[in-house]
């Protein structure tokens, strides 16, 4: 049909001439000319005619020449220094269950153009290529979408939308390649020239605000295809939050929303009838202000325009208004993008294989105005819009791997660093600002796009390096939104940045120690100083001074937690109780980590900094809190070793204390029978002693079970002799012992052995121990000679041992003793109970000795949305498993002592798991691909108990749509720390290793309400290589903020969560109060209970609690 259809496009195309020129007309309704005109254009470029037959005025290229000079020009009838026109107006979201919403057309339209419309402006129809965001994916955010356009626009938008709607379709609409392929592009290219022109040089404010609404919607896939980005445009709601900070998310005072339309579509007609029958005059007076009552945005050039001069009257300067910013979210856009979220099938943004390759787009082009935006821009609506947007694309990391594009990013970061740094000029160009908007709201927006620029760190040389660390340093003395954002840049910089992070680290800590104040703001700064422990390269140059600041600002928050929790006033100022007490926990968490941070020889100079600053925590209180005595003990354990916390059970043991006695019961050989075992207990102070020995022998093993852990010792007393073979009596016990002590060296676990191979080297193990310490059947009944004058003594027994040896504990215990000093019942005290002992640290043993966790890991394939096909996924992709080899360790479940199993049992759950600990806690992760999936349980119900009763979940997303919260149906959903590729991309992309080395995007998910805790903000980029360090990290410290908020009751009950070191704390101290009761009250029967007051606690409850540091700082003493 050309032949029809160019005449009318030439008719459309001579009309908008003269509405361009002035002349009189009714144009409330003229966007479906200018479509039109761009619907020709596509036509015309894909027929592969650029000159019609109607001459060169109808050409392709006098059309988009034309348009691209009307979006150029000024926009009539608008004042952009006094902009009364708004650029908002009814809006929509899409909420968690909200569908996509289609364009529709003004209620007050006319039924022909209700239907022409209609026809303008479809919904996004079916196509060949596959959609990178189907629609039943739901984002967690509400996300700025496309709604209504604007019933009545002015010609300068109207020619915009043409030239969108042009590229658009040439690009993204799903065809055959045309034959004419290259004239495709070169006008796809062209086009683009002309919009990144209009992003700087448009006269018209709202024409720039447009285009950068288009362009800062484009996105690139994981095979670098363009795409314009509708649904997951913004899925962390990092817009929306950015828009607040500055006032324009939506609930502002300072933007009026237009009122809804109260006329129908006859009295529209009829008063369009009477406008075209007025004067000219007379008719840009009336069409220069639209039904609402405000100025229109489209009327004539030549209507006359309200100058800035015209301000300057008598009396009009004390009543101008302030600003009325342009824009604000949820936005409304001013075209229309028929096909979003489909790849190009044409066009591609970066070539790899390189320049010689197909055509791309130059997105170098468009960062370049992007700079120099952000360089002299002078219009506070375009310069917020950029700041508020750039992050969230430069996200999508390959829309910018062409190598032009890495020298303008790299000229960005200089831009952006520069201009904050040290009272920079940034956003001083801007020559009026909003109400209540001053140029560091400009400033904080800047931090956000600094933060994501740290994944792009391989285009930057090290003094950029260095500069974007010290900015974020500087940062630090801003706003709480602009802290808590460099907070957590520097936390991901921590592994991203290492270099420039131990160069400014020590003066990064001065500053911590100067902000450190309330729990919203003190828990991002200890996550950050979490993450800097748990990398030693990090504090490898620190010295004295530095590991003061770090233990002084883990411990000024417990001052001011004691303060505001000591009234126990229900109003206390805290914003959210959980979060408090989480604080509270991690504080001691950090001195923990630190502590052990610190060479062995170095620990005792910290002990009385530490004491100190525990005891300043604790004053005004009648005695120190339970973490503060559990702090005291945990740091006697650690000052002067670093052995475990809980002792392992070796052969020597097994062999000198049990006879080689096996778990069942088996007797031990005869030659042992008369070995007498000693036992004894006693209770000093918060620990329970119990000394075990063999009486003729001189072993002895000594057992300390204290709150933060349970130690053993086992030796021999140099004072008994030892008697070797051909003596009298000879011990036939060490020899063997000794020699056999070494024989279990840690051997790596054949992954072949079953439970039952592994039952049979313990019984070898046990029949060998058997074996060494039977005596010859011949020697059994010797007779024993006279131990005078029998035989002749060797010098093994010298003349003065000619005796029978025997100890007993209490020897042992009291010849290390300060006796006679300080002894008695108030703190030395004796157990003569073996029964009430033995059921007491029977119990006390199970309690754990650390902190554990227990974390589910789960993978998503391409297009996975249910809980039952997630869980029954038996791997992941390549990158998913190199994850999973870097966040733990792989043990084996059969047989596991020593490693928290997180209730896995391997005959249902698979024999292996991944787990990682240290000192101070471990961490079991139930992962999903690592579980069988049994042929009788369908539903996954076997791997849901584990997975759905974990606080937390890792949750790695490979199925290109956002990953729902409630995915998972349980009771316990608390967090998702979720894993995706910062880029979409096609299934082939996900089961190939080529993307392993990429970077990924992290984000946290947090049950309503909790408080942000995470250190990630919205989200973090972060490279395959960091990426189990850090969310390794991020998985402690949510397990432990779920674990505090769920002992809360969701944030809702003030209740103190205790640790397992307390709940051992108050076990011993439950069973030393009973055991002094009972001495009470045996001592009144007698008459005699003098002596059994406790001195230590008299003597406390006189003096203040900082005097307790003369004897709290044991480093004076040891």
């Amino acid at each position: 049909m050309p032949g029809y259809r160019r005449p009318l496009a030439s008719l459309v195309l001579e009309f908008c001439r003269r509405l361009v020129a002035g002349e009189p007309g009714d144009t409330d309704h003229c966007d479906i000319v200018w479509k039109v005109l761009a619907d020709e254009v596509v036509l015309r470029i894909i027929e592969g005619d650029s000159d019609g037959e109607d001459g060169q005025d109808q050409s392709v290229e006098t059309i988009v020449a034309f348009l691209a000079e009307c979006a150029e020009a000024i926009e009539p009838g608008v004042d952009d220094d006094e902009d009364e026109v708004q650029f908002v107006g009814t809006f929509e979201t899409h909420g968690p269950s909200s569908p996509h919403t289609a364009p529709h057309t003004s209620s007050f339209a006319s039924p022909l153009l209700s239907r022409v419309q209609s026809d303008v402006h479809p919904d996004s129809g079916s196509s060949r290529s596959q959609s990178l965001h189907p629609s039943e994916d739901i984002p967690e955010h509400p996300t700025p979408t496309v709604s209504r356009i604007a019933p009545s626009r002015s010609y300068p938008i109207q020619a915009l939308s043409a030239l969108i709607s042009i590229f658009s379709q040439l690009c993204f609409t799903p065809h055959a390649p045309p034959s004419n392929l290259d004239y495709v592009l070169a006008y796809i290219l062209r086009v683009f020239e002309n919009l990144t022109f209009l992003l700087v040089k448009a006269k018209s404010v709202r024409v720039r605000l447009a285009t950068l609404q288009f362009l800062m919607r484009l996105r690139a896939d994981r095979d670098h295809r363009l795409y314009f980005s509708d649904k997951g445009y913004d899925p962390e709601g990092q817009v929306v939050s950015l828009a607040a900070l500055i006032s324009l998310d939506g609930s502002s005072d300072m933007v009026d929303p237009p009122p809804p339309p109260t006329l129908d579509a006859v009295s529209s007609l009829r008063k369009a009838r009477a406008r075209a029958r007025m004067p000219p005059s007379e008719r840009e007076i009336m069409t220069s202000r639209d039904r609402g009552g405000r100025l229109s945005q489209s009327f004539s050039r030549n209507a006359t325009s309200r100058s800035r001069s015209r301000l300057g009257g008598p009396g009009l300067g004390s009543r101008i208004r302030p600003r009325t910013p342009l824009w604000n979210v949820p936005e409304q856009l001013l075209f229309s993008v028929d096909t979003v979220d489909t790849t190009s099938e044409i066009l591609g943004i970066y070539d790899p294989s390189g320049p010689d390759g197909v055509v791309v787009l130059p997105i170098s082009e468009y960062l370049s105005a992007l700079l120099a935006i952000l360089e002299s821009e002078k219009n506070w609506d375009v310069l917020s819009y950029v700041l508020c947007h750039l992050p969230v694309q430069l996200a999508n990391k390959h829309l910018f791997c062409g190598p032009k594009s890495r020298i303008v990013i790299s000229k960005i970061l200089n831009t952006l660093c520069l201009g904050v740094h040290e009272g920079g000029n940034f956003a001083r160009s801007i020559e009026r600002w909003p109400s209540g908007i001053k140029m560091r709201d400009a400033h904080g927006l800047v931090y956000h796009t600094l933060s994501v620029l740290v994944s792009y760190k391989r285009y930057f040389d090290t003094k950029q390096r260095h500069l974007l660390v010290e900015v974020f340093l500087g940062g630090l003395s801003g706003q709480p939104a602009t802290i808590m954002c460099c907070l957590n840049a520097l936390s991901i910089s921590a592994f991203e940045l290492q270099p420039s992070m131990i160069r400014h680290l020590s003066r990064i800590l001065e500053k911590l120690v100067q902000i450190m104040s309330n729990p919203d703001m003190a828990v991002h700064i200890l996550s950050f100083l979490a993450i800097v422990g748990s990398h030693p390269p990090l504090y490898s140059n620190f010295i004295g001074e530095d590991y003061k600041m770090v233990f002084g600002v883990a411990l000024q928050y417990l001052q001011h937690h004691n303060r505001m929790t000591r009234t126990d006033s229900p109003d206390s100022p805290m914003s959210s109780w959980a979060l408090s007490q989480h604080v509270r926990i991690m504080s001691y968490h950090l001195v923990y980590v630190w502590f052990l941070a610190v060479k062995l020889p170095d620990r005792p100079k910290y002990l009385g900094y530490i004491t100190k600053q525990l005891l300043l925590a604790n004053e005004g209180n009648e005695q120190v809190d339970d973490l503060t005595e559990v702090c005291f003990d945990w740091l006697a354990r650690y000052t002067y070793a670093s052995a475990d916390p809980r002792p392992a059970n070796s052969l020597l043991q097994d062999i000198v204390i049990n006879h080689g006695s096996d778990p069942e019961g088996t007797a031990a050989p005869r030659s042992l029978i008369d070995t007498e075992t000693s036992e004894k207990t006693w209770l000093l102070g918060n620990s329970v002693v119990t000394i075990r020995t063999l009486r003729k022998l001189g072993w002895i093993e000594i057992l300390s079970r204290r709150p933060s852990g349970y130690t053993k010792f086992l030796g021999r007393v140099e004072n008994v002799p030892l008697v070797g073979p051909g003596d009298v009596d000879p011990d036939m016990l060490t020899m063997p012992a000794v020699s056999l002590m070494d024989r279990e060296s840690p051997q790596a676990q054949r992954p072949n052995v079953d439970e039952d191979g592994m039952e049979e080297d313990r019984e070898e193990q046990r029949r060998l121990v058997r074996d060494l310490l039977e005596q010859p059947e011949n020697d059994r009944e010797a007779a024993r000679p006279d131990p005078i004058s029998g035989y002749v003594w060797s010098r093994t027994a010298p003349s003065q041992r000619r005796k029978d040896v025997a100890i007993d504990p209490s020897f042992f215990a009291l010849q290390l003793s300060s006796y006679p000093n300080r002894l008695g019942p108030s703190s030395v005290r004796m157990l003569v109970e073996p029964a009430a002992v033995r059921k007491f640290t029977v119990n006390l043993d199970r309690m754990p000795v650390i902190d554990t966790h227990k974390v589910g890991i789960m993978y998503v394939a391409p297009g996975q949305t249910t809980e039952v096909e997630i869980l029954r996924n038996p791997h992941g992709s390549p990158a998913y498993t190199s994850f999973l080899e870097g966040i733990g360790r792989l043990i084996n479940l059969r047989g596991q002592i020593d490693v928290y199993a997180g209730g896995l049992n391997p005959n249902e759950d698979g024999e292996y798991a991944y787990a990682w600990w240290d000192d101070i806690g471990q961490i079991l992760y139930h992962t999903a691909t690592m579980m069988p999936s049994h042929s009788d349980d369908e539903q996954s119900t076997l791997k849901k108990r584990h997975i759905g009763n974990d606080f937390v979940r890792i949750v790695w997303n490979d199925s290109g749509t956002p990953y729902r919260f409630d995915t998972l149906s349980t009771q316990f959903q608390f967090v998702n720390i979720v894993i995706e590729p910062h880029s979409v991309g096609h299934i082939s992309a996900y089961s190939s290793s080529f993307h392993e080395t990429e970077y990924f995007k992290v984000t946290v998910q947090r049950a309503k309400g909790m408080i942000e805790f995470a250190p990630v903000g919205h989200y973090k980029l972060v490279s395959a290589e960091n990426l189990p360090l850090l969310v390794r990290q991020l998985s402690l410290l949510a397990d432990w903020f779920a674990f505090v908020f769920s002992r809360t009751e969701c944030d809702t009950q003030r209740v103190e969560v205790r640790t397992n070191w307390q709940e051992r704390l108050s076990a011993i101290r439950r069973f030393k109060d009973q055991q002094m009761k009972a001495t009470v009250e045996d001592k009144k029967e007698d008459g005699a209970i003098h002596g059994l007051v406790d001195e230590n606690s008299k003597e406390s409850s006189k003096d203040s609690i900082l005097a307790q540091q003369a004897f709290r700082d044991f480093t004076s003493s040891f």
